[in-house]
């Protein structure tokens, strides 16, 4: 995963019949189309084509100064309108600091807002009051729920990232900057259930009070933004091959969970880096996924055979 924009497209390119346009006119959220399953369809009948750019602080402010500057999102979305694109990945960053040694620069960024009000009593391991796990930070989802809403008034479909591996494998004391280390919650929780520094189990099935967390604000999530219909949920980027299991199960904690709300969404699951496996993806229950180039993705794609959408993204590939 390398800082730098990104394009993301589908795979499927012999069906006849999309159309790579907005939702305007669309009566529902996307949905596997029923007789072609290579795309999604919007309620209309027609199979939707998705294409967009993202980049990595479209709803999380990161940089080098305390507070980082403010992602100017409504530039973002004409640039996209400039090129026709109607889909974007909107990031989700589980770190306070950001290390950016591992993409070659050099230089410590702070991100903010995150999804719990940071209350204490005491100071967290970057000298900001400690999170209290068990309370929201509404601006993260008065924020979430403004850009989606700007994106649907524009024909974009939104892919809301829940959470993020990649960081808590690579940067540098990734897990000293997380919510869930002990040091930085009032609320005993420590994630780093075998005690190695990494803390990569928060994205595994390993402590019962972790997850109930991240269910908690993936309902809120989800409450959030149901009445939209330009959504669609992806579990986590490039999370470790370990995070399989805990993954399924997310993905099947929305659709649990949506069937009791008004709309029903699209849940996608996404390369696993590093050793993940394309079957993996294929074997979810994701109702789309992102390969790795294995097959051929990165190069010369092989046909998409329905059996899951297959949205390619560049950061994997």
């Amino acid at each position: 995963m390398h800082v730098e924009a990104l394009t993301i497209f589908t795979f499927g390119l012999l069906t006849a019949g999309w159309h790579n346009i907005g939702f305007a006119t669309a009566r529902s959220p996307l949905r596997i189309h029923p007789d072609n399953p290579r795309y999604f369809t919007d309620g209309t009948g027609r199979a939707v084509y998705l294409t967009g750019s993202h980049t990595w602080n479209n709803l999380q402010d990161i940089g080098p100064s305390d507070p980082p500057p403010r992602f100017d999102f409504d530039a973002y979305l004409d640039f996209l309108q400039r090129y026709h694109h109607n889909f974007i990945r909107l990031w989700r960053w589980e770190l306070t600091m950001w290390d950016t040694t591992p993409n070659r620069r050099k230089g410590l960024h702070t991100c903010a807002p995150h999804p719990w009000a940071r209350t204490g009593p005491g100071l967290a391991l970057d000298g900001k009051p400690k999170f209290n796990l068990e309370q929201f930070d509404e601006s993260y989802f008065q924020r979430l729920r403004e850009r989606v809403e700007s994106a649907c008034k524009r024909g974009i479909y939104v892919s809301i990232m829940l959470f993020e591996g990649w960081g808590l494998q690579f940067v540098p004391d990734g897990w000293k900057a997380h919510p869930f280390h002990p040091d930085n919650n009032i609320n005993g929780i420590n994630g780093d259930v075998d005690g190695d520094g990494k803390g990569l189990e928060v994205h595994e099935l390993a402590n019962p009070r972790v997850l109930a967390i991240q269910e908690a604000y993936v309902r809120k999530v989800i409450d959030t933004v149901n009445e939209f219909d330009n959504v669609l949920y992806e579990i986590s980027n490039e999370n470790h091959p370990a995070s399989t299991e805990w993954q399924y199960h997310m993905i099947r904690f929305i659709k649990r969970y949506e069937r009791t709300k008004p709309k029903q969404h699209p849940v996608g699951m996404t390369f696993q880096y590093k050793g993940g496996s394309n079957a993996t993806l294929f074997q979810s229950p994701a109702d789309w996924i992102s390969p790795n180039p294995e097959g051929g993705y990165r190069d010369d794609p092989p046909p998409a055979d329905g059996s899951k959408v297959v949205i390619s993204d560049t950061d994997h590939l």
